[in-house]
């Protein structure tokens, strides 16, 4: 496999560089992840509740549609809202 400088003037390789971003700030990174990751995980615990031993009451269909709720916020705020804050 061949390399190719970016500009060669005679024997001497120029390179350019990339400038890259700073990054982001690491509070608000931890804090938004541990909400989102709590958020998915109660609501993974919620939908669980559904399917214990008396299925059938309205009380835990409650607790699954809240469940599903939470997981979808979840994953909203992880695909939209950090890209959106975070970038």
């Amino acid at each position: 496999m061949s390399h190719t400088p970016d500009h060669t003037t005679g024997s001497r390789t120029v390179r350019t560089s990339e400038p890259t971003s700073p990054g982001n700030a690491l509070v608000p990174s931890v804090i938004m992840f541990l909400v989102l990751f709590v958020l998915f995980a109660a609501g993974l615990y919620l939908m669980s509740i559904a399917f214990g031993p008396d299925q059938s009451t309205a009380e835990h269909w409650g607790y699954f549609l809240g469940g599903l709720a939470a997981s979808l916020i979840s994953l909203f705020g992880a695909f939209t809202l950090v890209p959106k804050y975070l970038s």
